[in-house]
C-alpha cells in the first residue's frame, strides 16, 4: 500500500506539473516592437507572427512603440510584469542604447528568450570606387587621405560597427551620418562618400544591381545570403559582429513561458517554414538559446561598450 500511495503521489505531482506548463499561454501575448511599422524589427516579428500563433495557440498582439532609437519601447517592455505576456523584439539597438548611456536599463534587466536571425554589417563602396578591397581603403586612410564613410545616424549600431572596424584597422575614417539607410546608400551610389557601413539586408538590392560593391562583412564565416563577400577576418581584421534579431522580456520570466517560446521557435526553425521568408529578407537563420545566447549577448554588449566609448571620444 505504501508503494501504491507513493506511486500515486508521484503521478499526481507529474500531472500537476504538466498542467502548470500547459496553462501558458492563457491569454493574448503583447509583443512590443520598439520601432515604427515597416522597419527591420517590425518586419521580422510580423513575418513570424502567424507561425508563432499557431505553435503557441494564442494571439500575438504587436504593439509598435517607437521613439528614442528604440529606448521608449524597450523601457516599456523592461518595466512590464515578468509574467510572459509582454515581450519585445530585441536587437542590437538594445545593446547600443546601453553602451551610449541613453537608457537606465542594462541588458541584464532582460531575459533573452532566443536569437533567431542575423545579418552581417557590410562595408561597401560605389561601383566606380578606386578601392578594390579593404586593404586599399585602409592604406589610403593611413597615408592621410580623408576616407569618408557614410553611416545611418549618429550613434546607430552601424555607426558603432564602423568605429569598431576603424579601431581594429588602426585608422581614422571621416564618418558622415545620414538620417537613414536609404539616404546613406544614395550618397554612396552618387559618390558623395567613399564607403558605407550598413546591414547586409539593407544593402542587398544595391549590391545585386551592381551600384555598390561589398569589400567585406562582419560575420566570423561567410554569409549564405552574401557568399561572395569575404569576412573581415579573412582579410586580416580581427573583428566579428552581427546585426541580430530575437525575442526578450523583462528579467524573471517564468520558466514555463520561456520553454514554450523556445519550443515553438525550435519547431518553426526545424520545419523550415520560415526559411524562405528569411532568405527573401536577406537574413540568415542562426538561432541561439540558453547559455549560448547569454554568452553571445554578453560578448556583443562588451564590444558595443568599447566601440561606443571610442565613438564618444572622437
Amino acid at each position: 500500500m505504501k508503494k501504491l500511495a507513493l506511486s500515486l503521489s508521484v503521478a499526481t505531482a507529474m500531472l500537476a506539473s504538466a498542467g502548470a506548463f500547459a496553462e501558458y499561454p492563457e491569454q493574448n501575448i503583447d509583443m512590443i516592437v520598439p520601432f515604427s511599422a515597416g522597419g527591420g524589427n517590425d518586419t521580422f516579428v510580423r513575418a513570424l507572427q502567424p507561425l508563432l500563433e499557431e505553435k503557441l495557440d494564442t494571439n500575438l498582439v504587436i504593439r509598435n512603440i517607437s521613439g528614442g532609437g528604440g529606448a521608449v519601447g524597450l523601457t516599456r517592455a523592461q518595466a512590464s510584469d515578468s509574467d510572459g505576456y509582454t515581450l519585445a523584439a530585441a536587437s542590437n539597438a538594445l545593446l547600443t542604447l546601453e553602451a551610449l548611456g541613453n537608457v537606465d536599463f542594462t541588458y541584464e534587466d532582460f531575459d533573452f528568450v532566443a536569437k533567431i536571425l542575423e545579418e552581417p554589417y557590410v562595408i561597401a563602396v560605389g561601383e566606380d570606387s578606386e578601392y578594390a578591397d579593404l586593404d586599399a581603403m585602409v592604406e589610403a586612410a593611413k597615408e592621410g587621405t580623408s576616407v569618408q564613410v557614410g553611416v545611418s545616424g549618429v550613434g546607430s549600431s552601424a555607426h558603432i560597427a564602423a568605429v569598431a572596424f576603424a579601431d581594429t584597422a588602426e585608422v581614422d575614417f571621416n564618418f558622415i551620418p545620414y538620417p537613414g539607410g536609404s539616404e546613406t546608400i544614395s550618397a554612396a551610389m552618387g559618390g558623395h562618400v567613399d564607403a558605407v557601413v550598413l546591414g547586409g539586408a539593407e544593402l542587398r538590392s544595391a549590391l545585386e544591381s551592381g551600384r555598390l560593391k561589398a569589400l567585406g562583412m562582419s560575420y566570423a564565416e561567410r554569409s549564405e545570403s552574401l557568399p561572395d563577400v569575404p569576412t573581415f577576418q579573412e582579410e586580416g581584421y580581427n573583428l566579428s559582429l552581427t546585426v541580430w534579431r530575437g525575442i526578450a522580456g523583462p528579467d524573471g520570466l517564468p520558466e514555463e513561458a520561456k520553454e514554450a517560446w523556445v519550443s515553438a521557435i525550435k519547431e518553426i526553425v526545424e520545419e523550415g517554414s520560415f526559411e524562405e521568408t528569411a532568405s527573401n529578407l536577406g537574413l540568415d537563420i542562426v538561432p541561439l538559446y540558453g547559455d549560448e545566447l547569454e554568452a553571445f549577448i554578453a560578448e556583443s554588449a562588451e564590444v558595443m561598450k568599447d566601440s561606443a566609448g571610442d565613438l564618444a571620444a572622437k
